[in-house]
């Protein structure tokens, strides 16, 4: 059983259910309604294929609407499991730093993947499908590296801290 700084153990059933719905809810689903709200308004602008794969066997293009659908169910998978995974250690009263890592490093993946569906969108509206080369992809994957560490620091500092783990101790 965890215990606090006073030797009491914290009550995080209340907080859960609060952390629940504020950051682990509505935050991303609100990222999701934004990220697919900004698709319907883009739709026109941009080309029906987008490259989705650069190498050295050339550039892959593939559907714009099934790159972005597969990246919105894959950043929703990711806050479903990260939210279910933070909510089930909060409730069971066994937040500790590790389990508070794997919630935050899930939840994160989430917002850095619909960060690659933004700047996806971005990088190519207004673009013939002729002229969309690889470096969408390079802006996806700068995206995807600035919107997981922001997330990162945001849920960290924005759950309560994970209690230190007791070795030895019953």
């Amino acid at each position: 059983m965890m215990t606090g700084e006073s030797g009491t153990t914290p009550n995080y059933g209340v907080l859960a259910d609060k952390l629940v719905f504020r950051l682990l809810v509505a935050a991303p689903a609100w990222t999701l309604a934004a990220v697919t709200a900004l698709y319907l308004f883009l739709l026109g602008s941009m080309p029906q294929y987008i490259a989705r794969h650069a190498g050295p066997d050339g550039i892959g293009y593939s559907s714009t609407t099934l790159v972005l659908a597969i990246i919105a169910a894959v950043s929703a998978s990711a806050f479903a499991i990260g939210g279910a995974t933070a909510h089930g250690f909060l409730k069971a009263g066994h937040w500790y730093q590790t389990e508070k890592m794997i919630a935050v490093g899930i939840v994160s993946l989430g917002y850095g993947v619909a960060g690659i569906g933004l700047a996806t969108m971005l990088a190519t509206v207004r673009l013939a499908a002729g002229e969309i080369e690889g470096d969408a992809i390079g802006v996806s994957m700068v995206a995807f590296v600035l919107a997981f560490i922001a997330a990162a620091w945001t849920y960290t500092l924005a759950l309560p801290p994970g209690e230190l783990e007791q070795l030895g101790t019953d």
